[in-house]
């Protein structure tokens, strides 16, 4: 996966959508929930598990990967304890889909009333679940919720196009 402190081209954010789709659809996620958390992620942090917030590379206090932990440290300190790579994207991946509950970043609000395992299952429409991770999960300070909207959808159809053929092969 690219991962590096700069703003990937659509070209390198669709490689990653590559293999963010292959590793999360094995692991039983929908592609409109996978194309929800791209939409988001695209916002975030150009699906580039490298980037620093404002590229201030090293500013813990801000934030860091393909969601924008903040502070980054809630992400790089379990990374580095699990034996991680701060900027790999695999490890970003499986604490997104293992420990999102479980450290409480899932926060259920009354619009948008799914538990976690809920999300990652649904069939809701991308922008539904594009705004649903925002609210529940990102409590974005600067939400442009409806840009992460369009995001979701442009990449439910590029997946949906099935130009993802791409597969995980563990290391």
């Amino acid at each position: 996966m690219i991962s590096n402190n700069k703003y990937l081209t659509q070209g390198e954010m669709e490689s990653n959508a590559k293999e963010i789709y292959t590793y999360l659809s094995d692991k039983g996620w929908t592609i409109n929930a996978i194309s929800g958390l791209l939409g988001n992620m695209q916002r975030e942090s150009t699906i580039n598990p490298g980037l620093w917030q404002s590229l201030k590379e090293g500013n813990y206090s801000g934030g860091y990967g393909l969601v924008q932990w903040t502070p980054a440290s809630k992400y790089t300190n379990w990374a580095t304890a699990n034996g991680y790579e701060i900027g790999d994207g695999i490890g970003q991946l499986y604490w997104i889909d293992q420990l999102t509950e479980s450290s409480g970043e899932w926060l259920s609000v009354e619009t948008y009333k799914l538990t976690w395992a809920q999300f990652k299952a649904s069939t809701e429409t991308p922008e539904y679940l594009a705004s649903a991770y925002l609210k529940n999960f990102e409590r974005a300070g600067t939400e442009k919720e409806d840009e992460r909207k369009q995001n979701a959808r442009a990449w439910y159809d590029y997946l949906n196009a099935g130009r993802y053929i791409v597969r995980f092969v563990p290391a």
